[in-house]
Order: structure tokens, then C-alpha cells, then sequence
């Protein structure tokens, strides 16, 4: 019994809950209200790069163009018609860099709000002259929690924009297509280069995904071989995180749905079957996620009935003992009575007798409990 205290679940619970790492969504209201008290476009989020920086890759399947470039560029007067432009931008929290690109493209205020707000839930938007994407990147930080970056697309006639909190690897594979000129993304339009964006943030879902049932799995071993404490609150935090990823994958996949089920200028129809191919994936992940919340419900009923099977099981056998022992209470406190006049105190080997009758109680008990399973 030294592995498994008994105490009680609730209180377990919310001691253990308050030590998880805490889920890296903050809804950041005090910046909101600030916001709509100016009347300004603000940044809504968290600063997690110095300085905002911009890449430009130019390709089409002749030849492919990257180069730094910075923020006040007249992106609309560098685009070609020819080419498809691609302008990545690392970083958020620049407001005039994101106004100056806004005004450059004749982006809508409201979408610009949109890009810098960090709390925006997945969607897509259909304007005159582009089509707005919003969606969150999940991937695991460290061992126990995860990293949540919100990244907007700005898809025109012939052109992309990405907005992203901070440098990451999500698209570094795609950028080498570009250069290397593989797969099929230098001989497509912009659109295309939009799918391969959005199939390499969902990639990243499976990835987490795949990470979490791996620690699911060993959990699963933990419970039935040696259950502990720790293993509730272990449980319960992988919940919450297969809960975030399940809220962000939900409206990704209605955004993929609005994009498929429409006709829309900026994606052509030879495209759509790709959006169609990528809104399945997403269906399959949330599939896979909602699988793995169900086997988190399994393990902590689990956890409970072998936490009950454990407590039965200790009062089975101190109850055993404490009904064996009552017999022979019952003996020894007879004969410890002070009456002057009992007859089996004067009897020579009335000690021997009475250990002998004691020791018969308790053989016979024992093989009673033992017939009956209760040993």
C-alpha cells in the first residue's frame, strides 16, 4: 500500500490541477478594451520577435527571385502578373508595418484588425480583390505544454501574404520546393501555393496529435500496471491540451468547407479538388483528436474503478481479519474475567486447552474465508 494512498479524487484533482503548465490561449481582453476605446488598429497578442522582417519569393516555372525586403515596400507595384508573390512577414506587433502592407494592397480595415488580433478563431473571408484566411499553428512546446501561433493569409489574383507571430520551421520545406522547383507548386497559381500552406499548418496538427496519444499510450501502461496519483492530473492536462486542439481544428475545417462549397475568383476549379483532399485531412484529425479525448474518458473511469478495486480489496482483508480475531477476542476476554470460582482455572492444562481451541477457531475460519473465495 505504499504505491497507492487512498485519498479522496476531488481533492487529488484540484491540487494536482494547479500545478499543469498552463495553456499558452489567453483571450488578452484589457488590450481589446484599450482597442475600442482608441479607435485604432492594435495589436491584440503577445510580442515574440523583436523586429518584424519580410521576405518576397517571386517564382513561376522558369525561374524563382527571394530577397529580404522591408515593411514600406509598394508590394502592389512589385507584383507581376507573369509571377506569383509570395510576402512572408515574421512578426506582429509593428501596427504601421501591418498598416503600411494594408494600404499597399488595399487590405480592408477590418482585416487588418484581424491580422493583428492573436485571439481570432479560424475563418476565411471573401472581399473584392482577395480572400482572407485566419488559422492557429499548434505544436508541442517542450514536454508539457503547447505552442499556439496564429498566422493569416492574404490571397489575390496573383499573389500571398502570410502573417506569422514568430520565425518558424512551418513552411521551410515548401520554400525548398519553390527553390529546388519540386512537386507541382512552380507550375500553379497563387492559390495553390495557399493549399500547400494551409496542408503544412494541418501537418503539424497530426504531428502534436501523434505526440499526445504517444504519451496516452504510456499512460495506459501506467494504469494498469502500477496506477498512482500523479497519473489523474497527468490525464487531465492531456485533456485540455486535446481539447485546444480540437476547438482550433473545428472552425479550420468550416473554413475549408466555405472555401470548397463555393465558387469564388480567386481559386481556380482545377484547385478546389485539393481544398476538398485538405478539408478531409482535417477531418480525419479531428477524427483522431476526438478519438483520443474518448480514451482519456476510458482511462480516468479506469483509473477510478481500479482506485475502488484497490480500496474493496484492503477492506476485504482487514474486515477478513478483524472477523477472525473476534472469536478469539471473545475467548481471551472470558478467561481474563476476575471471578474467583471458574472451573477451568484449576484445570492442569486449561492454558494449553484454551490455546488449543483458539488456534482450531482461527484454522477453521481461515478455511471457511478460503472455500468461499473471500482470501
Amino acid at each position: 500500500m505504499k504505491d497507492f494512498d487512498i485519498t479522496r479524487p476531488d481533492k487529488l484533482l484540484f491540487t494536482g490541477l494547479k500545478t499543469l503548465v498552463s495553456l499558452p490561449l489567453t483571450l488578452y481582453t484589457d488590450q481589446k478594451t484599450k482597442a475600442k476605446e482608441t479607435g485604432k488598429v492594435a495589436f491584440i497578442g503577445k510580442k515574440k520577435v523583436e523586429e518584424v522582417t519580410v521576405q518576397l519569393y517571386q517564382y513561376d516555372a522558369k525561374m524563382v527571385d527571394k530577397r529580404d525586403v522591408e515593411g514600406s515596400m509598394d508590394y502592389a507595384a512589385a507584383f507581376s502578373n507573369q509571377k506569383v508573390s509570395w510576402v512572408n512577414v515574421y512578426g506582429l506587433h509593428d501596427v504601421d508595418i501591418i498598416e503600411k502592407i494594408g494600404k499597399n494592397l488595399k487590405l480592408d480595415r477590418i482585416t487588418q484588425r484581424q491580422i493583428l488580433d492573436t485571439t481570432l478563431r479560424p475563418k476565411v473571408d471573401e472581399y473584392d480583390t482577395y480572400l482572407f484566411f485566419s488559422i492557429k499553428s499548434i505544436l508541442k512546446d517542450g514536454e508539457e505544454s503547447l505552442k499556439v501561433e496564429q498566422l493569416s493569409f492574404v490571397l489575390g489574383r496573383d499573389y500571398v501574404v502570410s502573417f506569422q507571430e514568430e520565425e518558424g520551421d512551418h513552411f521551410d520545406h515548401i520554400r525548398n520546393k519553390i527553390v529546388e522547383k519540386l512537386g507541382l507548386i512552380r507550375t500553379r497559381k497563387a492559390d495553390f501555393l495557399v493549399c500547400q500552406l494551409l496542408d503544412a499548418i494541418l501537418d503539424n496538427y497530426y504531428e502534436t496529435i501523434e505526440w499526445i496519444n504517444t504519451k496516452v499510450e504510456r499512460l495506459e501502461k501506467r494504469v494498469f500496471d502500477n496506477p498512482t496519483q500523479d497519473i489523474i492530473v497527468e490525464m487531465e492536462h492531456l485533456k485540455q491540451l486535446s481539447q485546444t486542439i480540437k476547438k482550433s481544428l473545428t472552425p479550420f475545417k468550416d473554413a475549408l468547407r466555405a472555401i470548397s462549397s463555393r465558387e469564388s475568383v480567386f481559386i481556380a476549379k482545377s484547385t478546389h479538388k485539393y481544398y476538398m483532399d485538405l478539408m478531409s485531412s482535417c477531418e480525419g484529425a479531428i477524427e483522431e483528436i476526438s478519438s483520443t479525448v474518448n480514451s482519456l474518458d476510458s482511462l480516468s473511469n479506469i483509473y477510478f474503478s481500479s482506485l475502488s478495486q484497490k480500496m474493496n480489496e484492503t477492506m476485504k482483508v482487514l474486515t477478513t481479519v478483524a472477523t477472525i480475531f473476534i472469536p478469539l477476542t471473545f475467548i481471551a476476554g472470558v478467561y481474563g474475567m476476575n471471578f474467583e470460582y471458574m472451573p477451568e482455572l484449576k484445570f492442569r492444562y486449561g492454558y494449553q486447552a484454551v490455546w488449543g481451541v483458539m488456534g482450531l477457531t482461527f484454522v477453521g475460519m481461515f478455511i471457511y474465508f478460503k472455500r468461499k473465495n473471500w482470501l
